[in-house]
């Protein structure tokens, strides 16, 4: 093994992709127990980023990349992670350490299955997985297995009654299962009590206020919480019901039973549950499915039948 004693790992962004890296950062600490380990993000990331208990330090990319590229090379790092991958991480990271590894996006691929639907995927990789194979070299076989968190927040239960997580938005359309059906399955259900998040967007909270005016067993903590409580709330729910979002990941860093509704985009892509007991409904043998690899705003077909016909029931009990 090489003498590693300063190790960073960059991931400028978002929230999701910050929660699957998790994994290689619990892996770095196990191979490189007395190693600094550093993590680069955005400011605006700290609380995610903050969840994590095993970088000594974060980095907060906020200035211009060349700003970040010389407090890079202060540090003076061993081994540099790139599991973001673009033109601002390769910029701050190259020549910048004694061994530099980035993931494979697999892009072409992408664009492939999207526009063409010519599935060149022999092998469904999971985010989390690509960020380790990063850096191969350093681990075993079995250090690419999945495993939870235990992250850090306070561990005092903000709400002592039973109930089940649903997060109902997110960033794109096509991502998004449509409101009025999350409103008849919570109806349908009407001796559980949901818990609805979402953050202080527009988007969410107008689908947060249709389902709280619209059903009696919900409390409304959308745009109400922390990063810390959102986890808090998280880990003492039953399970969670989310879109292809960054909550998947959160509930499943926290061990919880996921059911996810992939809509537009396709498990190809990487971001799908990992947890033997979580589940994804989705429809598949649609021929214009995947539309995209990251979301649109409108169906481009105008039927949104890859949301429209998936039957949200209670099968979880």
């Amino acid at each position: 093994m090489p003498d590693i004693k300063k190790i960073l790992v960059i991931r400028i962004s978002s929230f999701g992709d910050i929660i699957l890296s998790f994994p290689l950062l619990k892996k770095l600490r196990e191979t490189f127990p007395e190693a600094g380990i550093h993590f680069l993000t955005k400011k605006k990331y700290s609380e995610v980023a903050g969840l994590n208990p095993f970088p000594d330090k974060i980095i907060f990319f906020e200035g211009s990349v060349a700003d970040a590229r010389r407090a890079v090379k202060e540090e003076k790092y061993d081994l540099i992670i790139d599991i973001h991958k673009n033109f601002r991480s390769i910029f701050i990271s190259l020549l910048n350490a004694g061994s530099v590894k980035r993931y494979s996006k697999e892009n072409f691929k992408k664009f492939l299955l999207v526009k063409f639907k010519l599935n060149l995927f022999k092998e469904i990789i999971p985010v989390y997985k690509k960020y380790i194979l990063a850096a191969r070299k350093y681990f075993r076989k079995s250090d690419t297995e999945y495993s939870t968190t235990e992250l850090i927040f306070d561990k005092k239960r903000i709400y002592e009654e039973e109930y089940i997580v649903i997060s109902p938005s997110s960033r794109h359309f096509t991502k998004t299962y449509p409101v009025i059906k999350f409103i008849a399955y919570i109806n349908s259900q009407a001796n559980k009590k949901f818990i609805i998040t979402g953050d202080s967007s527009e988007t969410d909270m107008i689908i947060c206020r249709l389902i709280e005016a619209n059903c009696s067993n919900v409390i409304n903590l959308c745009g109400k919480l922390s990063i810390n409580e959102l986890a808090n709330v998280i880990f003492y729910s039953e399970f969670v019901i989310c879109n292809d979002s960054a909550i998947l990941h959160l509930a499943e860093a926290l061990g919880k039973k996921v059911t996810s509704i992939f809509g537009s985009t396709v498990k190809e892509f990487g971001f799908f549950p990992q947890l033997k007991q979580s589940e994804v409904l989705e429809i598949n043998g649609l021929k214009c499915r995947p539309c995209t690899h990251i979301g649109r705003e409108s169906c481009p077909e105008g039927h949104f039948r890859c949301m429209e016909e998936i039957q949200l029931v209670m099968n979880n009990e």
